[in-house]
């Protein structure tokens, strides 16, 4: 549940949790109260107790991502972990968060190489679509780009 709902303050650090539950959704692959998380727990404690044990911050990246994407996933938990810090002093001005999300671009890791890689192994579809092959990076073309 979103801080604000605890405080009914709406302040710029409340917006900065409700982001970092966001992420954790993301990497997660989980909504913010699976029953998974037990009772009386939500996203954040659970991911919190992951990371706490020995190679639990791995086992909570979405399997679907984390094949290619292991080392941006663990960098966006990070910021997540941040964003979500129980005293809303600590927690980053929402600019410092865009920061650090543009410094994890999977593009300027590793990971870009297997995504053009795999980019380039899908077959053109120009014949089909006008919009071109999916742009794994951006999203657009393959009926997207409209």
């Amino acid at each position: 549940m979103a801080e604000y709902a605890y405080s009914c303050k709406a302040t710029t650090k409340c917006d900065v949790y409700s982001f970092g539950i966001v992420l954790m959704e993301l990497i997660t692959g989980r909504k913010p109260t699976d029953v998974e998380f037990g009772e009386n727990k939500n996203i954040t404690s659970w991911v919190a107790w992951k990371v706490a044990s020995n190679r639990g911050a791995m086992d909570i990246l979405d399997k679907r991502l984390s094949c290619l994407f292991k080392d941006e996933m663990m960098q966006v938990l990070g910021i997540a972990l941040r964003c979500t810090c129980t005293m809303p002093s600590l927690r980053p001005a929402m600019n410092e968060v865009v920061q650090l999300l543009m410094e994890s671009d999977p593009c300027k890791l590793k990971s870009c190489k297997a995504l053009n890689k795999l980019n380039e192994s899908l077959p053109a579809t120009e014949a089909n679509d006008p919009n071109g092959p999916l742009d794994l990076k951006t999203g657009l073309g393959g009926g997207l780009a409209k």
